[in-house]
């Protein structure tokens, strides 16, 4: 029989079992788009980002401190130019600080996420902007005209999409710029950036006292046949010409190193992504056990069509030769499907990232995510339709044993046994993920109920950022967040309220090295480190935070009284271990005066509640050591939108012009914190239940043949007088 001809016969023979054929593809169908669907993620995550020419050259240059068990953080100004300076290994490099701005050109004043970066940002991921153009260097030049790149959504979102945008100044901080680009829709690189201007550094920020000063985060494109191996040798080099000529870096095991961007860019993503592509391959391979098992089912009723074809003249060959068609026909029609049906779970899929996550990278389905379908097609194919094939050839040689009188007896031992295989491997598989998904969702319900060192219940908090052209000194900064925090405490509803240089959950932990006094360090010393915060007198109040020994700041600790400090229970512990910390001094650096600590709180966790590093905390008065970048802290018997208002009000009242930003929660924040987790179990326990659906199919369409095929003996059976639950007995021990 001809190939057109097998084809022919194929399509003839499914058309006469339209409920088979529809099983197969919708099972087919499920398991590649779910497939389909998870890989998309994964190839936007780690394989091919939006918006990036060749990312697989890309990495980030980190820095890690061992012995302060500091892992790849960002770079110093200093280190970033070492790596710029390195063509031979990098081509292109540039550098990025987050920053936000105040717009004041609508109808009210709007923060938007800015980046501050070197010319060469958008060059080094080989983008180029949709209108207009990139920096020059000449832009990147302290005292150059300001200039700025929105990003798509901001151009659409705040100016309609305005073609003439180009040209336009904006205000920013009360500092016009004027735009000259808009990047295209999915570059989003860092992810919420709203808006992009030049970073403009002084050439002696670069110089060698900045070098551990880390700051900014640096990327770079390796060089024409330079793997990621020789950089990261390189980078050692580098790294071991600073430890050679600097004690310091010597003592804490200070050293850079490289991250591919990719990796970097899907952060805690990647784990529970990779925990799902492997929750969809096991759906994937109960369809195809599902499949292999109703194809066995059906070549087994079809014994009298293929015994007759063999006596006709048709060999075993022609059989398998059918049988393969009929199976890649099924998979054509199921991978057509299931990569429509890829488009349907994905956006579901999105819907949930961003309801649980705090990501922004673009995801779509792409030619790569085409070929991925393509080839899970062809490999279940062959995985549900080679033992049925083969199971079919063999039925044509035994048609003496399967003539009209002998169909009523059980059937082959060694059929029955394959069948009863792949149903129990269904099950098995489906319990796997079911057994998955119950650990993920007890692990979930365990942080809940973790001790997170605070009460973030009731609690409202928002970002504000001073800008420096109005709030240019320490007087003027300290009166505004004390008339707003004062405002907020006297607010009906509002029973306390506080500001602190951050607050747990809200992505950032700033770190530093710290003096105490009478310690006498080796030279090179990296000395004693901790989280640091500025925060006022309500702060441990308002989030109810323990006070174990001593006293909380008072408003008497100002810019003119004796510097004074806290510090938490695991910063006592570790520097403090044999000793009452009470009394004794320390300073944030060399040109501070000695702060005196008077009083000892319980351990916050500040960005997780599966891990936390364990690092010691260290507070300073906000009247001491003021900060324009901070947060408001309100705690409130108010619904959460009632608590925002006040918030929103009490700024307006006093600065019309002050935008306020990432306006959550407590308890939102804590859980963006277990995003990751969250969105793992619901679809580890979505894709558990198709599983199980499936398998249960498989079941039932076994058992269904196979009390078919034993018609006649269970009438017997029933004649000698065998009760029915004797013979549904039977059926289940089967």
């Amino acid at each position: 029989m001809s190939g057109t001809s097998n084809v022919s016969y194929a399509l003839r023979t499914l058309r006469k079992s339209p409920g088979f054929t529809a099983a197969v593809v919708v099972s087919l169908a499920l398991g590649i788009g779910a497939n389909a669907a998870i890989f998309s993620v994964v190839n936007g995550l780690l394989f091919h980002p939006a918006g990036v020419s060749h990312p697989e050259e890309l990495i980030a240059p980190r820095v890690t401190y061992k012995k302060l068990n500091l892992d790849k953080i960002g770079m110093s100004s200093t280190d970033f130019a070492d790596v710029r300076d390195s063509r031979q290994v990098f081509s292109k490099a540039a550098l990025l600080d987050i920053d936000a701005f105040n717009y004041t050109g609508g109808d009210s004043p709007q923060r938007l996420a800015g980046a501050l970066v070197t010319s060469q940002w958008f060059e080094v991921f080989g983008v180029s902007p949709l209108l207009g153009r990139g920096f020059h260097a000449e832009d990147d030049s302290p005292g150059a005209n300001k200039v700025a790149v929105l990003s798509f959504e901001t151009w659409h979102s705040l100016f309609g999409a305005d073609p003439g945008i180009l040209g336009r100044t904006l205000e920013l901080n009360t500092t016009p710029y004027r735009v000259i680009g808009v990047m295209p829709a999915d570059f989003r690189w860092p992810s919420q950036a709203a808006i992009w201007v030049p970073i403009g550094l002084p050439p002696q920020e670069y110089g060698p006292t900045n070098r551990f000063n880390e700051s900014y985060f640096a990327v770079a494109r390796l060089a024409p046949g330079i793997s990621p191996a020789r950089a990261a040798g390189f980078m050692q080099v580098l790294s071991n010409r600073v430890l050679d000529q600097v004690p310091y870096a010597r003592a804490s095991q200070w050293s850079m190193v490289i991250e591919p961007l990719t990796e970097y860019a899907a952060g805690n993503l990647k784990r529970p992504t990779f925990i799902l592509l492997g929750a969809v391959g096991l759906v994937l391979l109960i369809a195809c056990s599902n499949i292999a098992g109703l194809m066995l089912v059906r070549g087994t009723s079809r014994a009298r069509e293929l015994a007759i074809r063999t006596a006709l003249g048709a060999n075993r060959a022609d059989l398998i030769k059918n049988a393969l068609v009929e199976t890649f026909l099924l998979s054509l029609g199921g991978t057509v499907l299931g990569f429509g049906a890829a488009f349907g779970i994905l956006r579901i899929l999105l819907s949930l990232a961003h309801a649980q996550l705090s990501s922004n990278i673009s995801i779509h389905i792409d030619g790569y995510v085409l070929a991925f379908t393509v080839l899970a097609g062809v490999l279940s194919a062959l995985l549900f339709g080679l033992a049925p094939a083969w199971h079919i050839s063999r039925l044509g040689e035994h048609y003496d044993q399967l003539k009209e009188g002998g169909r009523s007896e059980s059937e082959g031992h060694h059929r029955q046994a394959l069948r009863s295989t792949l149903v129990a491997a269904q099950i098995a598989l489906a319990l796997v993920l079911l057994v998955g998904a119950g650990l993920l969702l007890k692990t979930l319900a365990n942080l809940h109920n973790v001790n997170a060192g605070f009460d973030p219940k009731n609690v409202m908090t928002t970002s504000v950022a001073l800008p420096a052209q109005r709030y240019s000194d320490e007087p003027k900064q300290i009166s505004f967040l004390n008339a707003v925090q004062e405002r907020l405490s006297q607010s009906p509803g509002v029973l306390s309220a506080a500001i602190g240089s951050t607050v747990p959950f809200a992505g950032d932990d700033p770190t530093a090295s710290f003096g105490i006094e009478g310690r006498i360090l080796p030279p090179g010393d990296p000395g004693f480190h901790g989280s640091i915060r500025a925060v006022s007198p309500d702060y441990f109040k308002t989030l109810r935070i323990s006070l174990l020994q001593g006293r909380t700041f008072t408003d008497g600790d100002r810019k003119d009284a004796q510097p004074v400090a806290i510090i938490d229970d695991n910063l006592a512990r570790r520097y403090w271990p044999n000793e009452n910390p009470i009394g004794k001094r320390l300073k944030h650096n060399s040109q501070d005066p000695w702060a005196t600590i008077v009083g000892i709180v319980g351990h916050v966790k500040q960005s997780s509640l599966a891990a936390d590093s364990g690092r010691g905390a260290y507070y300073f008065s906000i009247y001491q050591q003021p900060v324009t970048d901070s947060f408001l802290i309100a705690r409130g018997n108010l619904a959460s939108a009632q608590l925002s208002e006040i918030i929103r009000n009490a700024v307006r009242a006093i600065d019309p012009g002050q935008a306020i930003f990432d306006l959550k929660t407590m308890d939102e924040r804590i859980a963006l914190s277990l995003g990751p987790q969250r969105f793992a179990v619901r679809l580890l326990a979505a894709f558990a239940a198709v599983g199980l659906f499936l398998a249960i199919v498989g079941l039932y369409a076994v058992i269904s043949y196979s009390v078919t095929l034993r018609t006649r003996e269970i009438g017997i059976r029933s004649a000698l007088g065998a009760e029915r639950a004797n013979i549904l007995l039977l059926i289940i021990q089967q």
